[in-house]
């Protein structure tokens, strides 16, 4: 038993005692080795790095769960990241089904709120996973399989502003000799990047033939360099045992200067050149001389955005770049930009795997403007109940009296073969708030009675107002409406106010 104890204790103290010698006789120079630093005497990732190395001619990956091991020299994304593998190898489910609805209803209702703020063109790219479209590399159990979560997706959100990419790039890649995408990296290259951007060019340039494009010469190939291995290989600690071919496409050299600035403090963070831009958290503003579009775009993007960012910045003077995640969170900036910055274009870059990520279900605002002159109306309603409320005689004059003030009105005719796009609210309060937080409802044909799912949240300026219905989450323009509700919310405040009759709008007919 000593004899045992002895024996650990001295295999203990010779590890402890090898592991230092070890790093200091592999540390790449003198300057590299730190004698009082504990975290580079007791660094293990040499141990792991040959580990790897050892399993990696047998297809083992020592991160499977980052990293898997496909063939000739490709390396595929685990399950670590969106799940990529598992959604990528099973075909779409019902929640799958629900998720994908949820979020074309919120993409409709972004495209309508732009619309409505002058932006000319919205679209959405999708950057194929690498595994879509170079599974023949993959092992055989982790190919993806047809009509998995991405095509229900793409077969939900019907219209123009979802650009698939998966069929442009399966097609270039029998026609170009170079890969279109890193073998030891999750990204495109260069060249994957650059078709990408000119089939994103070809569909926007059909909404906007304003624009002016890079010509074809910028998308071909000007030479390829060799470079280490990407991220993927960086994962197994393996990137200098990699190379990558790196296509270097001719729209990839400076064909402007752009200026890089932080939005928010206006500070100028660096001048010159079009470098490749990484996906930021923050808003940076690039303005371009010499690009061929005068136009501002607001561009949501991820790191899938990296190698496009030197042809997006030629093509426009003016790119406001945050990432997506950043933009659709709660309480995100995306509104927030668009009324302060005013783009002309909103874009949006996102890889594959995070496509349907909860984000991109979030609704837009609702999108107000003045009565004007434009619109007709369509419907008027009939107040028919009121709740917590005391009406004066002029009927259209309330006063609070209970905490769930509502007024319920009928419509003169139910809402069906032309279906108004605008609500028209003309609310005032006597204490001069300028806006008021409201719940309004809406009454389904087949509903008995009002409830949360047919209702919405906001804050309406007062005064009169056309809200879009385009932008109301959840407002279906196909039902049949009968009756709404208007709630007042407010509290400490507009207790005393005048709501006349809503009405439903159409614009005018040439207006």
């Amino acid at each position: 038993m000593k004899r045992s104890v002895f024996a650990f204790l001295l295999t203990a103290a010779l590890a402890l005692l090898a592991v230092p010698a070890i790093n200091i006789i592999i540390a790449p120079g003198r300057d590299a080795i730190r004698l009082q630093d504990k975290s580079f005497l007791y660094n293990m990732d040499w141990a792991s790095r040959w580990t790897a190395s050892a399993l990696y001619p047998m297809g083992i990956s020592t991160d499977p769960k980052q990293v898997i091991i496909g063939k000739d020299g490709w390396l595929y994304l685990g399950d670590l990241y969106q799940q990529t593998l598992s959604n990528d190898r099973r075909p779409a489910t019902e929640s799958d089904a629900q998720l994908d609805k949820e979020i074309a209803a919120a993409t409709k209702t972004w495209g309508a709120y732009l619309e409505t703020k002058g932006v000319k063109a919205f679209r959405i790219m999708i950057g194929p996973n690498k595994g879509t479209i170079y599974p023949e590399h993959m092992p055989s159990w982790a190919k993806p399989v047809a009509s998995n979560p991405t095509d229900a997706l793409i077969a939900q959100t019907t219209g123009e502003i979802y650009i698939d990419l998966r069929p442009t790039l399966l097609k270039a890649k029998e026609t170009h000799k170079e890969a279109l995408y890193y073998k030891t990296d999750t990204h495109w290259n260069d060249l994957g990047a650059a078709l990408a951007f000119r089939a994103f060019a070809q569909q926007v340039g059909e909404a906007a033939p304003e624009l002016r494009w890079p010509s074809e010469k910028a998308y071909e190939v000007s030479r390829v360099n060799v470079r280490n291995g990407g991220d993927l290989a960086k994962f197994l600690r393996l990137q200098g045992s990699f190379s990558d071919n790196d296509p270097i496409i001719y729209g990839s050299t400076p064909s402007v200067e752009i200026t890089q600035s932080d939005f928010d403090t206006k500070k100028v963070l660096s001048k010159g050149g079009n470098p490749i831009i990484g996906s930021q958290m923050t808003p940076l503003l690039v303005t371009s001389t010499g690009a061929l579009n005068n136009k501002k775009v607001l561009w949501l993007r991820d790191s899938y955005g990296n190698s496009i960012s030197p042809l997006m910045d030629a093509t426009f003077s003016d790119v406001l770049q945050l990432h997506w995640s950043e933009a659709l969170k709660p309480g995100g900036r995306f509104a927030q930009l668009v009324e302060d910055w005013k783009p002309d274009y909103v874009f949006i870059t996102v890889v594959e795997r995070a496509a349907r990520d909860t984000s991109f279900a979030t609704y837009s605002p609702p999108s107000f403007s003045p009565k004007s002159s434009e619109f007709k109306i369509a419907r008027t309603t009939t107040q028919v109940n009121i709740h917590d409320l005391i009406q004066s005689p002029s009927k259209n004059e309330y006063q609070i009296n209970g905490v769930d003030a509502f007024v319920d009105f009928a419509l003169s005719s139910p809402i069906k073969q032309v279906n108004p796009q605008h609500l028209n609210i003309d609310l005032t309060c006597t204490d001069n708030t300028s806006s008021v937080p409201l719940q309004l409802f809406w009454l389904e044909a087949g509903q008995a009675s009002y409830d949360e799912t047919h209702s919405a949240r906001f804050s309406i300026p007062t005064g009169q107002h056309l809200i879009d219905l385009r932008t109301i989450a959840k407002w279906n323009p196909d039902a049949v409406i009968s009756r709404l509700r208007v709630d007042i919310d407010a509290q400490n405040s507009c207790s005393h106010f005048i709501l006349n009759n809503p009405s439903l709008d159409l614009k005018a007919a040439g207006a």
